[in-house]
């Protein structure tokens, strides 16, 4: 695979940055492109967009590997048969942690399925509605006790578009009529329904807000504080490292995330391409890091040897964990 940076002029008239990609397809057994946006305006931004190309190369290095979507199917397989061949798939498209969310969300749907055999071309949409239904009374299992409980709409929305995702694959591969997910609902009531109410704070409420913090739990001050004002995602703010803490020039740089579930993922890269970004570090902050340096070299020095290696995170627990 090879990637080169090629512009793009919008109909705005603004011109942008593409990183185009040449790549052999495993498949058809001939070379393809394929463009992707970076976000970046042409100007001033030449050395930025290409310092992306071998990012992107990586992310889409996939592109030219095998797939599950070459084996042979049986028409008669099961729908978890089915489901494990997707996700290898999926696996070979998206984010490690994305991934993982999948496997999580899928869940229910082996726990259902599973000890019925249900074949893949005998889910109908009337099977899929009690399933839903099901999931929305007893879905979720308990780590403590293994009873059984509800998973909220949200969770069975998104398990229901996993199901869209799977059945447009089979039509695909196994030739299905039509896709059983198009045509069920979990509930009539909309997202918006269950949505929490936004909460704006003014200056003095976020000065209540963090002095609340700081004397009962000092812990999460500084995280708080940088959420509040800079409205960096969570994987963005425990992804911070001290060598993105620019003091001399006053810049803080996100460049690098850390998420996970069961396992932890660290990315020298954001969510997306233009999220990677310089943030102007005002003198408040400023204060806040210099503070927080002061307090993880004194545990440095407490812990000695036992204080864990955290490559250089800004935020982790007293004994250097991240």
């Amino acid at each position: 695979m090879t990637g080169s940076i090629i512009v793009k002029k919008m109909s705005s008239g603004k011109e942008f940055f593409y990183v185009h990609l040449s790549y052999k397809d495993p498949s058809a057994l001939k070379w393809k492109t394929k463009d992707i946006r970076t976000g970046l305006e042409v100007k001033g931004n030449k050395r930025r967009a290409e310092a992306l190309v071998n990012e992107v190369i990586e992310r889409y290095s996939y592109l030219e590997r095998l797939t599950p979507a070459q084996f042979d199917i049986s028409p008669e397989i099961e729908l978890c048969d089915f489901l494990d061949i997707w996700l290898k798939k999926k696996e070979l498209e998206i984010c490690s942690n994305t991934h993982d969310t999948y496997l999580s969300r899928t869940g229910a749907i082996r726990r259902y399925f599973g000890p019925r055999h249900t074949k893949l071309r005998e889910v109908t949409p009337s099977i899929l509605d009690d399933f839903f239904s099901y999931c929305l009374q007893y879905g979720k299992v308990s780590q403590k006790d293994q009873s059984l409980g509800p998973l909220s709409v949200r969770t069975v929305r998104s398990i229901k578009s996993i199901l869209y995702a799977l059945f447009d694959y089979a039509i695909i591969k196994l030739g299905l009529s039509g896709n059983p997910v198009a045509n069920t609902k979990v509930t009539n009531k909309k997202n918006s329904d269950f949505a929490e109410e936004m909460l704006f704070l003014a200056e003095d409420e976020i000065r209540e807000v963090l002095e609340f913090l700081a004397e009962n739990y000092p812990f999460f001050k500084a995280i708080a504080f940088v959420g509040i004002y800079y409205g960096l995602r969570r994987e963005e703010i425990l992804g911070l490292k001290w060598t993105a803490v620019i003091y001399k020039r006053k810049v803080l740089t996100i460049c690098h995330t850390v998420t996970g579930s069961s396992t932890i993922y660290k990315r020298d890269k954001t969510k997306t391409i233009e999220g990677r970004r310089q943030l102007n570090l005002f003198p408040t902050a400023e204060q806040c890091f210099r503070q927080l340096k002061e307090e993880q070299d004194a545990n440095l020095a407490f812990f000695g040897n036992t204080y864990k290696d955290t490559q250089g995170y800004v935020f982790t627990h007293e004994d250097g964990r991240p």
